[in-house]
């Protein structure tokens, strides 16, 4: 049935009565609620290219994975064309496309620049891999870096151990492994039921969501341990891609091109704000010392090492740039 619904939510072709009516129609996975950022990113883009557009295409917004489908399904149902669009974060599917996930590799990037650096160098063999998969990318986000979201102090390494945590994708369970955390990958729509049936303790993701969550009505302490800030993609299907017409590509791609500058550069202001209410909210805001961040710097070396080993040669070239040009030595 979810199947069915879903194929059906993305029929491409409306056919309006006048003017002003679409005449393509797309329905986009958004991961988040409305209220996040990166929805209201989708929001503005939707807008303005319907306005570029003259309403030859319309895109009509499904926050909160409403369509039904999961993170790591996303990569197939686009290449499939159950879905015309859709945001794909790019460290929940690397299980179809595991470089994918080089923008989600552990304290690998510690700044904005380096974030952006990272992607940039991957943008080429990323357009290679999502060619595959029938699919492309309109333009892309970064979320602010994610800490950890507990109900007691964790001030080193050894304070992880035995916590029951929420993550989101590769990084995160190779994360709990590796530091003796329990670590459940889950989608974020299913954390705070699981919170309440005290499957979970904690839970690893950015202050943004931690606001959208309400992180403090069921946890106390957020660390912002920064282990990654993940790369969320807008993808396309190509098929239906192709079926717009030349001049509607275009306009897309112009509005998308801003698109991407302007939520780059936001997520450094949301993390600021979602921080503040985050302790407006009586959230204990924990810093991470010098010994607990060589910990965890020690940790990200030896697991990068070890994806970098499975992903492949283009991972491990792209890696090799990266730590040359940051004066990295891993």
């Amino acid at each position: 049935m979810r199947r069915a619904l879903a194929l059906a939510a993305g029929i491409l072709m409306a056919t309006g009565v006048g003017p002003a009516a679409a005449k393509v129609k797309w329905d986009m996975h958004l991961n988040y609620p409305a209220g996040n950022f990166h929805s209201q990113g989708a929001q503005r883009f939707a807008d303005r290219v319907k306005e570029a557009t003259g309403g030859e295409l319309e895109i009509v917004l499904h926050p909160g994975a409403s369509l039904g489908f999961k993170g790591p399904e996303l990569l197939k149902a686009t290449a499939e064309g159950q879905l015309s669009i859709a945001e794909i974060p790019t460290g929940m599917v690397e299980g179809d496309a595991p470089i994918l996930a080089l923008t989600a590799q552990p304290f690998i990037a510690t700044n904005a620049f380096e974030q952006r650096l990272l992607y940039q160098l991957a943008k080429p063999t990323y357009a290679k891999v999502l060619k595959k998969f029938n699919q492309m990318t309109l333009y892309t986000s970064v979320w602010p870096f994610s800490g950890i979201y507990t109900q007691r102090p964790v001030e080193r390494l050894a304070d992880l151990k035995g916590l029951k945590m929420r993550v989101y994708d590769g990084t995160g369970l190779a994360f709990g492994k590796a530091t003796g955390i329990a670590a459940r990958k889950m989608p974020f729509s299913e954390v705070y039921p699981a919170m309440k049936a005290g499957l979970l303790d904690s839970m690893y993701t950015s202050s943004v969501s931690g606001v959208d969550a309400k992180a403090w009505e069921v946890l106390k302490y957020f660390t912002p341990i920064n282990i990654v800030g993940p790369v969320n993609m807008v993808n396309v299907n190509l098929d239906a891609w192709n079926k717009l017409p030349g001049k509607v590509r275009a306009a897309v791609l112009e509005v998308a091109e801003q698109m991407e500058d302007e939520m780059w550069n936001l997520a450094g202001d949301m993390d600021r704000k979602s921080r503040k209410i985050l302790q407006e909210n009586g959230m204990v805001v924990s810093p991470v010392s010098k010994e607990f961040r060589a910990e965890l710097d020690e940790v990200g070396r030896k697991l990068r090492a070890a994806w970098a080993k499975k992903a492949g040669a283009d991972a491990q070239k792209i890696l090799a740039e990266y730590y040359r040009i940051t004066g990295r030595s891993d």
